[in-house]
């Protein structure tokens, strides 16, 4: 009877999640195997002599050895991740630590420090372009209105449009580092802290020697996660500066769009995603080392 139990319970599992399963399988899997097949061929809608021909990896030839917009982009993206990602870990750790006593009106704080994270990327790239509207922006009269910004869009000097959509991106997602910082926080025993306060330990000693090594782990998840993510922006670089002036800020998921969609150019802009799914994936696995053997052991 126990063994028949047993059988009938895998058996309903199998039920319940093989839907999901196929789910995941005709979402995911199915559309890499057709990048996979378009990067190995000759695709374009555009240009008639481009009709599918497979001409196996010189898509990936042309890509990682004469294309320099190619590298140029991922300079930008890379660029990008540095200066964000570190960013918003200081700034999440910073809040969460701020945040991590009970206080009256806790949690409408906590609720109102989350609305960025909440809100669609598109949604964030047409509100700031609004705010940074030439002339009529509302943040742009007062920049201008007090000399901080000359009567000019943000958006026409390179360093300044590449700073500008760093600190978009550090306003939406530091509260993402945040919540992941308060969570191991209010999980952390409070024994270790404890005992380092009565051997005389200051909250800079504490922080460095107790809760950053109890949070090791989330750090890397969370930087890792950060990471792969910011080298996917898009929506709101594609809103605010479509990639300029020029092509300052176009980092490689636009240059892949335009490849793909204004050009049509569908073998190469397969190439290009896959190569870019490909460093993700290295990225990934650097991360996991770091977390697998720099985790603290367990009794």
């Amino acid at each position: 009877m126990a063994a028949h139990s047993a059988r009938e319970a895998r058996r309903f599992m199998w039920l319940c999640i093989g839907p999901l399963i196929l789910f995941l399988v005709l979402v995911s899997i199915t559309p890499t195997i057709l990048a996979i097949v378009d990067s190995l061929r000759e695709l374009s809608l555009t240009v008639f002599t481009k009709r599918g021909d497979f001409i196996g990896l010189e898509n990936y030839r042309t890509l990682l050895r004469e294309d320099p917009v190619f590298f140029s982009s991922i300079g930008r993206t890379a660029l990008f991740v540095i200066v964000v990602v570190p960013l918003e870990f200081a700034l999440g750790l910073a809040v969460a630590l701020t945040i991590n006593h009970e206080f009256r009106g806790r949690r409408l704080v906590v609720t109102a420090l989350m609305l960025p994270t909440m809100v669609a990327p598109v949604v964030v790239g047409m509100m700031w372009r609004y705010l940074l509207m030439p002339s009529y922006g509302l943040l742009t009269y007062y920049l201008e209105r007090y000399g901080i910004l000359p009567s000019s869009t943000v958006f026409s000097d390179v360093a300044l449009a590449y700073a500008v959509l760093a600190l978009i991106d550090v306003w939406e997602w530091t509260p993402f580092m945040m919540l992941i910082m308060a969570a191991g926080l209010a999980a952390m025993p409070p024994e270790p802290i404890e005992a380092a306060h009565l051997d005389g330990a200051g909250p800079w000693q504490v922080l460095r020697h107790v809760q950053l090594p109890f949070l090791r782990p989330l750090i890397v998840f969370a930087c890792m996660f950060r990471a792969i993510e910011a080298s996917k922006v898009f929506d709101s670089i594609f809103v605010l500066t479509g990639g300029g002036p020029g092509d300052a800020t176009e980092v490689v998921a636009l240059f892949a769009f335009r490849t793909n969609f204004v050009k049509w150019d569908l073998g190469y802009g397969a190439a290009i995603c896959l190569v870019l799914a490909f460093f993700s994936l290295i990225v990934a696995a650097l991360f996991y080392k770091v977390v697998s053997h720099g985790a603290p052991a367990r009794a």
